[in-house]
């Protein structure tokens, strides 16, 4: 048996227990718990002996008895979490403490020399967590701390339960800049223990109590260290300090632009996250700016009576992270009629909001941003920025948004929704009859024309009308016009795209229909609409390999308002202002906006995935496979139409796509928020935890499936939870398969796949966030409450 003794001799790694042994009395910026620790050969021998001496030591103190194996913390291996350790065992009860030892002596290899460590509890803990300090997989310069403040217990990190936090913190940060007394403290603990231990790639286990104190549970050198390369750290040093250059030129005030400063963070509005992802490859990420960000989405809100906001690009890029510009979206959604003056009160107003409750990144039209006047807005504004208009300017205000919404809500042929809807038809039937004249790549660039001004321009006034319609029909429940159960069941009663693609995959394999009738509805869909490497459905030789498991789409339901429901919404469109309109009148808008987004999305998508297809030709017959081109920019390969190639076409563009790939793979190592407030940020990174957007009222408990875009669709779904990082209609056919739920780490509550939930009635948990999603799409079964908004791994039996 041996207890921690403080000696004279320079430190030494060795297992668990003799690391926490030799670095007691060393450190001043954390204790560590009494400990002692034996062999397991020794225990084998002479338990009662050892019984005896953990009771003379600790009394009848709470212990925690641990693995502390040979093979656990070595230079080469770690082996984290591959042993048993048991926490708050009562050491003067023998029978529970001898079951203990013996559970964590079975764990172990079997090897006589490997230890158990037995050490007092720590208590009062407030904190706890982990922290690298370097990045485990990169070895980028940052420290990378995940912890918990809620449970109170010392390994819901480590231990992959409870919620925690993640935060990145860059080697050279300034001091200044951690705002957090208790992130200061331990980083005051990693870099006492670097210097101590002459290591710096280390992997510390902490707690914090309620003064500040920090506890040491454990330290191991990061074994992955020895696969790092050498220029990372010094690559990411030099790039930060040009991305810190970056967002403070774009915080500047701007020409044409209403506010002091702005915000960048990847799921406002466009929700490049949700759409492309955070680190998307550069053909997706230029098509996502030549068809949408660039200048298709102010033009269109512009055509609905929002603020013009000329040649401002909606979507910024750092590092191959794709981030909205939050001041440019705000001003896209000030009525034009308002003035200049009036517009930036409201734009720094709501900045500010958004910099106080982060957690409504991906909820602005909701949370932040009155986007039309719904049934609430005489009472939430007031609350939400109390003080920021004079009862004037709040009368303008309130008018502007009065006419806006009253001039897109009322259905008559020159409405924007109508105009939207007749131009994607034309662009379908276009499509559907004729295949452009030309080359592959003039065939690719017809069609992502066509597809910018017939496609993306309806689509993106469409969504924007489905954003009014939720928006509005969300405050009728709010104000107790509608129930959750009766809004749940209007939108089932809409019929959209969505369902009759579920409806005739489902008669493809009962052969109501033949697989290529289906495909050549539906072919076109490919998960991931952007992504060039994602395959179509006509692509596939798995989509129709087995359908026996299909249960029957249920068919929508009637919605008829009733005579309560009625008076109700007509008493709210009067009080409101919304004169003209009526209840039934709000229900065909909504209707028709909802399922007219999803169709507009359906024919643009169709035109995007044949210019995918094109460039794909094109790309075979210049000895290009697909994962080169999707590391091509738009622009290279349209040049190659106006600007002769100086060398072999195929060598021309490999050694641009072999450059992609190489700077692609350098910016993994780089950790950046997903919210960027200022320059500071970039030297702390925060993950902000996102609120799931819950649809519908359902429940479901089951065991986890994560599918990703060349998931095969015979993987078996039904009845489980499935978990999807960023969903689209390309994911349509896991409906066909009766899953037990759905679960985004991207996606917003208005989002295409969000509809179709709540069309179908299946439970949902839409943008989750990384940490929610990561945590439960690792977990083996999870418990989904909608209505209780609970959204948790629960233990397997």
């Amino acid at each position: 048996m041996t207890e921690a003794i403080q000696t004279s001799s320079s430190f030494t790694f060795g297992t668990k227990a003799e690391t926490l042994s030799n670095l007691t009395g060393r450190i001043q910026s954390a204790t560590i718990g009494e400990l002692l620790y034996f062999p397991c050969e020794k225990w084998l021998s002479e338990p009662d002996r050892i019984l005896d001496a953990i009771q003379e030591k600790f009394g009848t103190q709470t212990v925690a008895v641990r693995s502390s194996a040979l093979s656990e913390d070595a230079a080469t291996s770690s082996m984290a979490g591959a042993f048993l350790s048991i926490l708050d065992v009562d050491s003067g009860e023998p029978g529970a403490l001898r079951t203990a030892i013996q559970r964590v002596v079975l764990s172990m290899t079997g090897n006589p020399r490997d230890q158990v460590l037995v050490q007092a509890m720590a208590s009062d803990i407030v904190l706890s967590g982990v922290i690298m300090t370097y990045d485990m997989v990169h070895g980028a310069p940052y420290f990378c701390i995940d912890y918990d403040d809620e449970s109170g217990r010392t390994d819901a990190v480590t231990g992959g339960s409870g919620v925690h936090k993640s935060l990145y913190v860059h080697r050279r940060c300034p001091e200044h800049l951690v705002r957090s007394d208790r992130i200061a403290a331990i980083l005051r603990l990693a870099r006492e223990l670097e210097q101590v231990c002459h290591c710096a790639a280390l992997d510390i286990e902490f707690g914090l109590d309620s003064q500040g104190m920090a506890c040491l549970f454990q330290v191991r050198r990061i074994a992955l260290a020895r696969n790092w390369h050498p220029v990372t750290e010094r690559r990411v040093h030099r790039q930060l300090t040009q991305v810190e250059r970056f967002v403070e030129q774009t915080s500047r005030p701007m020409a044409g632009i209403l506010g002091d400063r702005t915000i960048l963070a990847v799921m406002p509005d466009w929700n490049p996250a949700e759409i492309i992802g955070t680190t998307p490859r550069p053909l997706a990420a230029s098509l996502y700016r030549y068809l949408i960000t660039e200048r298709i989405w102010s033009l269109s809100r512009a055509q609905m009576g929002y603020r013009d906001t000329g040649p401002a690009d909606l979507m910024v890029t750092i590092n191959h992270h794709p981030y909205i510009d939050v001041r440019n979206s705000f001003n896209s959604f000030l009525p034009a009629s308002l003035s200049d003056e009036l517009g930036s009160r409201l734009v720094n107003a709501w900045l500010q909001r958004l910099e106080q409750h982060p957690e409504f990144h991906d909820k602005i039209e909701f949370e932040i941003v009155p986007t039309c006047l719904d049934f609430c807005f005489d009472a939430t504004f007031p609350e939400r920025y109390p003080g920021l208009l004079s009862p004037t300017d709040l009368a303008r205000y309130r008018e502007s948004l009065r006419q806006l919404t009253l001039d897109n809500i009322r259905l008559a042929p020159d409405n924007t929704l109508e105009c939207a809807l007749r131009d994607a038809a034309r662009l379908d039937e276009e499509i559907s009859r004729e295949r452009p004249i030309g080359s592959d790549i003039d065939c690719a660039t017809h069609l992502l024309d066509r597809c910018t001004e017939s496609g993306t321009r309806p689509f993106a006034i469409a969504a924007r009308h489905g954003f009014i319609a939720e928006t509005l029909l969300r405050s009728a429940v709010h104000r107790g016009a509608l129930s959750e159960d009766r809004l749940a069941l209007f939108k089932r009663s809409i019929e959209t795209v969505t369902r009759k693609l579920l409806e005739d995959y489902q008669h493809a394999g009962t052969g109501r229909i033949t697989p290529a009738e289906f495909l050549r509805r539906y072919g076109h869909l490919r998960p991931g609409t952007y992504e060039i490497t994602s395959l179509r459905y006509d692509e596939r030789d798995d989509l129709f390999t087995d359908m026996s498991d299909w249960t029957p789409i249920a068919q929508p339901g009637d919605f008829d308002p009733t005579p309560a429901e009625t008076q109700a919404l007509n008493e709210l469109l009067s009080a409101t202002g919304l004169t003209g309109i009526d209840a039934p009148a709000l229900f065909d808008y909504a209707a028709k906006a909802i399922a007219g987004r999803e169709q507009v999305k359906f024919i643009f998508t169709k035109c995007l995935s044949d210019a995918l297809s094109a460039i794909i030709r094109w790309g075979g017959a210049h000895g290009l496979s697909r994962d080169d081109l999707s590391f091509l920019s738009w622009s290279s390969i349209q040049q190659s139409q106006y600007q002769a190639i100086m060398d072999d076409m195929d060598r021309h563009y490999l050694d641009l796509a072999d450059h992609a790939r190489r700077s692609l793979d350098a910016a993994h190592a780089m950790r950046l928020s997903h919210i960027i407030f200022s320059s500071s940020d970039i030297h702390v990174a925060t993950l902000n935890r996102s609120v799931p957007n819950f649809i519908g009222l359902g429940t479901a408990t089951g065991a986890v499936v994560k599918l990703t875009a060349n998931t095969p669709s015979t993987i078996q779904i039904q009845g489980r939870i499935v978990c999807i990082e960023n969903a689209d209609p390309g994911f349509d056919w896991i409906f066909t398969k009766a899953p037990g739920a759905l679960i985004t780490q991207y996606g917003g509550a208005n989002s295409h796949m969000a509809v179709r939930c709540a069309e179908l009635g299946l439970p949902a948990a839409i943008g989750c966030g990384e940490q929610i999603y990561r945590r439960v799409s690792n977990a083996h079964h999870v418990e989904l409450n909608c209505a209780g908004k609970i959204l948790r791994p629960i233990e397997a039996n």
